[in-house]
């Protein structure tokens, strides 16, 4: 048995799990970053860009690159109508792949006017 501590925890693991652990990270793709790191991009202090051209050099680094339209939550807006669900902001994020705060912020009133009228249909 191999006894690993850090700081006040001492956490004990059987050989056989030790070598299915180290054989697993051995197997992963060390290219890709894990999903649940968070990524810090660092400029150079006096660099003059503005904020906004620094937030989309961040986006285009961690893979942020995708942009939706208004015409794209429609569409997926009219697909879920025309399957019989109810259209939640949830499952227009699933459909176009992003985050319910991505679909939020891409809303405008026409839109959710039209949402509430699909919805009211079903």
């Amino acid at each position: 048995m191999n006894v690993f501590c850090a700081s006040f925890i001492s956490l004990y693991i059987s050989d056989d799990l030790l070598t299915k652990i180290v054989y697993e990270v051995s197997m992963l793709d060390l290219e890709e970053p894990p999903k649940n790191n968070l990524r810090k991009v660092i400029f150079k202090y006096g660099n003059m860009l503005c904020k906004e051209e620094k937030l989309r050099i961040v986006g285009e680094l961690i893979g942020r690159t995708k942009k939706f339209h208004q015409g794209d939550i429609y569409d997926i807006m009219l697909m879920l109508n025309h399957g019989g669900w109810k259209i939640t902001i949830e499952r227009l994020a699933r459909g176009l792949d992003c985050s319910t705060r991505t679909v939020h912020r891409n809303m405008t009133e026409e839109l959710k006017r039209e949402k509430e009228l699909l919805n009211k249909q079903i």
